[in-house]
């Protein structure tokens, strides 16, 4: 039994310490340029704040009709203004549109 235990604990041990042969992504993106200094503030605010509950969605991977049903549950759930709603969707139809 003790031999057991313990081969298990050093295959264990190799396993981990082996490196990792997946894939390695990186979050860095190119900086955006953005047209106005709305557009912006729209982007500070969408990192500032729904980066706070989850991992920041990519933009693009929503249509503006889902995005659309999303943000105003999200904006309510953050409890922004409707100011700080418009420019966080003015920001993501905008970058939508980019495709």
């Amino acid at each position: 039994m003790k031999k057991t235990l313990i081969l298990i604990f050093i295959g264990a041990t190799i396993i981990a310490c082996s490196p990792k042969t997946g894939e390695l992504i990186t979050t860095e993106s190119a900086p955006i340029t953005f047209p106005t200094t709305e557009l912006a503030n729209g982007f500070e605010l969408y990192k500032a704040n729904c980066a706070n509950c989850h991992k920041l969605k990519k933009e693009m991977n929503y249509s503006k009709e889902k995005w659309a049903k999303i943000l105003p549950r999200m904006a309510k759930k953050a409890k922004l203004n409707a100011a700080q709603e418009k420019s966080i969707s003015d920001y993501v139809y905008w970058r939508i549109a980019q495709k």
